[in-house]
């Protein structure tokens, strides 16, 4: 959702505000880094979390749209009352509202999102102490380290060390001190399915609806029909290798291979380990785990990349059918996404696997 708001401010005249939710204390209904566009015609793009708290950033938008100054507001969110009319989800959030004063940022930002590259947008805070009105300067820095565009009081001083930690980890930072805010943003992920049998159909289905651009390849014409999946879902059918080949990799990219046999998913194996993504894994038994990677081994690929794919995929919820097997590998996928432990598999012998 990241990337449609920063598009949707990119896009937007001088009478809009972005409010970006920039530190929070215990629980809290959204996360640092959610972002909210709010328009002054009405209407808004993306969420900080809904409720009494969203409305809030929402009024505080719109007076900052006629004032011209920036702000930042703290949501208190720790009624004690289940009856009273106070959030009680038991944290505190602090939200910087925004007025965008100049696109061109965000149109960096975009069109190094578009080529793949992740961004880090770096703002800095004039004035704003104790919610007071005050200006914003905004820097981004692109993944090849190139600085695409810079707004607001001109340049600033930047911690490179913060910046590529948050590139790393896809998580925010706030330096309060220096009244900056490291904010990390990528690519549109993208998935691919390797397999478009039951497994396939519903990872499909459930994938497109988590902000995923899901591509299904099969060779077999029936398994790859258009009619079997969402619209938003786009099929190939081709051989796999070649399925791999034509697909536009990069590190937003995360790989499923659940065809109809091993010698499939050992094709898919060999195609995809010397490809750039985020995530890559295979379905089977503990054992066909083992004999692939022993075979990927033995065909000389990287030892490291070969380990870290996610085979037996999925975490172990005792999936049988293909519904609850979809399940159990998109909550894999999204810890991935989440920088999450539940990324990881722990097998009965109760070491963590990738």
């Amino acid at each position: 959702m990241s990337i449609e708001v920063i598009r949707a401010a990119s896009e937007s005249a001088a009478d809009a505000a972005l409010v970006t939710v920039v530190g929070t204390r215990g629980s809290v209904p959204r996360h640092t880094g959610s972002k909210m566009l709010v328009r002054r015609a009405g209407g808004t793009v993306g969420t900080v979390g809904g409720g009494r708290g969203e409305a809030a950033a929402v009024e505080a938008a719109a007076g900052c749209i006629s004032s011209g100054r920036s702000r930042t507001i703290t949501v208190e969110m720790q009624g004690v009352e289940a009856s009273g009319p106070d959030m009680v989800c038991g944290g505190t959030g602090t939200l910087l509202v925004e007025v965008i004063g100049d696109r061109a940022p965000y149109q960096a930002a975009c069109r190094a999102l578009d080529a793949g590259r992740r961004v880090v947008m770096v703002k800095r805070f004039e004035g704003l102490s104790g919610g007071k009105p005050g200006s914003v300067s905004v820097a981004v820095l692109e993944e090849s380290g190139a600085a695409p565009g810079r707004t607001g009081a001109g340049a600033f001083e930047l911690d490179p060390q913060a910046a590529e930690l948050c590139m790393a980890s896809g998580k925010p930072l706030l330096v309060e001190e220096k009244g900056l805010f490291y904010d990390p943003v990528f690519p549109r992920e993208k998935m691919l399915i390797l397999g478009g049998g039951h497994i396939g159909q519903i990872l499909a289905s459930m994938a497109s609806q988590l902000d995923f651009d899901v591509t299904v390849a099969d060779d077999r014409a029936d398994f790859a029909a258009p009619g079997r999946f969402p619209p938003a879902v786009k099929t190939a059918c081709s051989g796999y290798s070649d399925a791999v080949k034509a697909f536009a990799f990069d590190s937003a990219t995360y790989v499923v291979i659940v065809t109809r046999g091993h010698l499939f998913d050992l094709e898919c194996i060999r195609a995809v380990l010397g490809r750039t993504y985020r995530y890559a894994g295979f379905i089977g038994s503990a054992r066909k785990a083992r004999l692939l990677r022993a075979q990927a081994l033995s065909d000389g690929f990287d030892p490291e990349r070969v380990e870290a794919l996610r085979a037996p995929i999925g975490i172990d919820i005792a999936a049988e059918t293909p519904a609850e097997i979809a399940i159990s590998i998109l909550a894999q996928v999204v810890a991935v996404r989440r920088n999450a432990a539940g990324g990881f598999r722990t097998p009965k012998s109760g070491k963590p696997t990738l």
